[in-house]
């Protein structure tokens, strides 16, 4: 099953800077200038040599704790506790410099942004507002420029006898706003969105929900409905899907699973029951669903790897996907569940999270586990805390 959707320098030209001769007057023979500039060159790349850059992986745990962990090195090299953060760390969204990281908190009632070099709070967003009660469910991403975040939010005005449902709303931050920072524009949406995803231009802002809607980020309009509860499938249930981890960092393709049955068959086939897997590719726009085997085990949060020829799946077992055949590639047990899987850049390494206090590695050929992080002992659980990768200068 498939668904798819030069010039010379300024004030004069080049010749007042170029000489042919032998007279020493001060002027910059064509010699002379040109080996300055190669001066320049060798210079800027030895600094940009020096400048490592390293991936880090970035997790968060009760009772408010947020962790950037050095996947090759397998060691935590930073940890920040969140102020005022309810005891609560639900999803993680790093700047595009990967210089600040912000977490939904606070009981999900609250924008945390934590400096990672310094463990600064550098910016904050509280919701509720005089009477009425605001509460994210999840849904958080950030402009590709960094300069604003978007989060989806329910709202409730309490009153003395009786509460009043407010519209469901997508409410806009400016990420230079400080520590009471406040929506500089806010839109209604669909209810229970549960995932907002950036487009890689900025141009579109696409909110998962029971289909997925693609949204002008300015005005809120929807511009395009990408059916999922209501696909039109023949002899197909509804589809189930249960998933609020942002995990495209590295190839800007948000995937996954999708569950469904077979309506034509008997319920007590096996193969009546599918689980497949939901792309949507954040640069082009490319959306399809692609049944890859009969369910048998449950998959809370897949990534697709960077060679775009394998997805990775985690709950109980380490599932790999085909994706170029739609089909199981292979299969592990795990120590013990674990929520959200993310991908190294090269694609040689995948990492599983969340639920537990520790982050496993495993090598993406074999699936064989190579590693393991346990964080520090401060630790309650990570519970749905969202894995991200960054890439920046490397941290000491």
């Amino acid at each position: 099953m498939r668904i798819k959707p030069m010039q010379g320098p300024i004030g004069g030209s080049w010749k007042r800077y170029f000489r042919n001769d032998n007279h020493n007057d001060g002027i910059l023979t064509m010699a002379t200038y040109f080996s300055c500039i190669l001066a320049v060159v060798l210079l800027t790349f030895s600094g940009a040599a020096a400048a490592e850059t390293t991936e880090y992986l970035i997790t968060g745990n009760k009772p408010g704790l947020l962790h950037v962990l050095d996947m090759k090195q397998q060691k935590v090299v930073r940890s920040h506790r969140i102020p005022d953060a309810g005891r609560t760390v639900y999803s993680l969204t790093p700047s595009p410099d990967g210089q600040v990281v912000y977490a939904v908190t606070n009981r999900m009632k609250s924008i945390s942004g934590i400096n990672v070099d310094t463990g600064e709070q550098v910016f904050r967003a509280d919701f509720n507002e005089g009477d009425i009660r605001r509460q994210a469910f999840f849904a958080m991403d950030i402009s590709r420029d960094g300069r604003e975040i978007y989060v989806y939010q329910m709202s409730t005005r309490v009153l003395l006898s009786e509460y009043q449902q407010l519209p469901t709303r997508v409410a806009v931050y400016d990420t230079s706003a400080g520590l009471n920072a406040e929506p500089v524009r806010t839109f209604e949406a669909p209810r229970r969105i549960h995932m907002l995803m950036k487009s890689t231009d900025d141009k579109w802002l696409y909110a998962m929900g029971f289909d997925i809607y693609k949204m002008d980020p300015m005005t809120g309009e929807i511009v395009e409905t990408l059916p999922l509860r209501n696909w039109t499938l023949k002899n197909r249930s509804l589809p189930d899907v249960l998933d609020f981890w942002p995990l495209w960092d590295q190839t800007d393709i948000f995937s996954t699973p999708v569950y469904s049955v077979r309506t034509d068959k008997a319920a007590d086939d096996p193969s009546a029951y599918k689980t497949g897997l939901l792309t949507l590719d954040l640069k082009t726009g490319a959306y399809e669903i692609n049944d890859f085997e009969d369910t048998s085990v449950l998959i809370f949060s897949t990534v697709v790897s960077p060679t775009k020829k394998h997805a990775f799946g985690t709950y109980t077992q380490l599932t790999k996907v085909d994706l170029e055949t739609n089909t199981l590639a292979k299969r592990v047990d795990q120590d013990h569940t674990y929520y959200a899987v993310n991908v190294s850049a090269d694609g040689s390494e995948v990492y599983v999270g969340g639920a537990a206090c520790d982050i496993a590695t495993y090598e993406t050929e074999n699936l064989t586990k190579t590693g393991q992080i346990n964080l520090p002992d401060a630790c309650g659980d990570q519970s749905t805390a969202t894995l991200r990768m960054i890439r920046r200068e490397t941290l000491d």
